[in-house]
């Protein structure tokens, strides 16, 4: 909206003459997320890009049941797991909440989604020919629809899942064994911070996919009626480069609001007398002011984590659709329509509490009288344009 109401300065030709570090911090690739009609309007902040889907298990739950996951390369091969836990533990084995689990997650199954907001379209990241279809359709959606209704069938899942307050509250008491989430690097240390137990993580996204939701997650932009557009270009440069500087927005002043611990490996933490409830800066929002990668550890095991980050977002696969923004000018009717019409009929199936089989063909018909047929019409259409038009600005 901001660039379609022209509130936004294109930063090519800055981002090469005044930001040379910044440019250079990314592949080509990565900034083509960020295009909108082949110019760029938003300075990607880096943080993890792709969704490196995976699970998070309590170390001594794998050791007191002898299981590594060395042997697991996708979610059914922890069943032997959930298993053994659910017989000898009498839990539940994977923390779920009222908002929804379902297995389904759209770059583990290889597909961009091209727009969360409207949920049930994509496009496999793959595919030359660019095919938008309706992924309730998919083999690979059916595929998770029937493993979750399996898991919580089997009560690897709860049939009756607590707020999400209440569930992470049951997972510090010990009462779940495992959970799912993107495990970029380091979210051992920080799942272990929020639950208290020591964990083993692994991804299981294979390849990882580069989309344009997760590279433009976080962007600072230029507003076009700014009288220092090249002085603001410095400061974005600074902020993504200059770890001093950045450090100083991101967590305050050496000795007032952090001590080093170990300055060899970037590691700091609060003076003394200071707690994070207790600090007069701390606003725990390194994301928003640039390059989170110049940020310092708080934790010494998670040394080598943004390194780590870094080279998954480097060397995820590009999705085919990567840079594509999809506008739903045209079909905000349709969205809303098929949107209501999801969130009452389609989660309980996207949830294992029906299955797949039984209630998927009446609600595919159901949201295609809704206009969802209309919405992959629609935005195949403007994907085809996309790519005619980015293929003629590299003939």
């Amino acid at each position: 909206n901001n660039v379609a109401n022209r509130v936004l300065a294109e930063l090519d030709d800055l981002l090469q003459t005044e930001a040379p570090g910044l440019w250079a911090s990314m592949p080509e690739t990565t900034w083509d997320a960020a295009r909108i009609k082949g110019k760029i309007y938003g300075v990607i902040n880096q943080q993890i890009f792709p969704k490196p889907w995976g699970v998070h298990v309590r170390t001594d739950l794998l050791e007191k049941y002898n299981f590594s996951l060395d042997t697991v390369n996708k979610w059914e091969d922890m069943e032997p797991f959930l298993e053994a836990v659910k017989a000898g533990e009498n839990i539940t084995p994977i923390i779920s909440a009222d908002q929804g689990d379902s297995m389904w997650r759209s770059t583990y199954y290889g597909y961009d989604p091209l727009d969360d907001g409207i949920g049930f379209i994509g496009v496999r990241a793959d595919d030359e020919s660019m095919k938008v279809v309706n992924v309730l359709e998919t083999d690979e959606y059916r595929e998770a629809a029937n493993l979750t209704k399996k898991w919580v069938d089997a009560g690897y899942f709860s049939s009756n899942p607590p707020s999400a307050d209440e569930a992470r509250a049951n997972f510090r008491a010990g009462l779940y064994a495992m959970g799912y989430h993107v495990e970029k690097p380091g979210n051992d240390i920080e799942s272990e911070t929020a639950y208290g137990w020591k964990f083993t993580i692994k991804n299981l996204t294979n390849p990882l996919i580069l989309d344009t939701a997760g590279a433009t997650a976080t962007l600072n932009a230029i507003c076009k009626s700014s009288k220092h557009p090249i002085e603001s270009m410095r400061v974005l440069e600074l902020l993504n480069t200059d770890p001093v500087v950045y450090i100083l927005l991101a967590r305050g002043i050496e000795g007032a609001h952090w001590v080093w611990v170990d300055e060899a490996n970037k590691v700091i933490g609060y003076p003394e007398g200071v707690t994070a409830e207790t600090s007069t800066y701390d606003p725990n929002t390194d994301w928003e002011f640039g390059n989170q990668f110049n940020a310092y550890y708080r934790d010494e095991r998670q040394v080598g984590a943004w390194e780590a980050t870094k080279e998954m977002n480097d060397t995820a696969f590009p999705s085919v659709a990567l840079g594509f923004v999809v506008d739903r000018t045209p079909i905000q009717t349709e969205v809303a329509q098929v949107t209501a019409i999801l969130k009452e009929k389609g989660t309980p199936i996207s949830d294992g509490f029906v299955a797949y089989d039984d209630a998927m063909p009446a609600l595919l018909d159901e949201i295609n009288a809704a206009g969802a047929q209309k919405i992959v019409d629609e935005v195949q259409r403007q994907l085809n344009e996309w790519a005619a038009a980015k293929a003629g600005k590299t003939k």
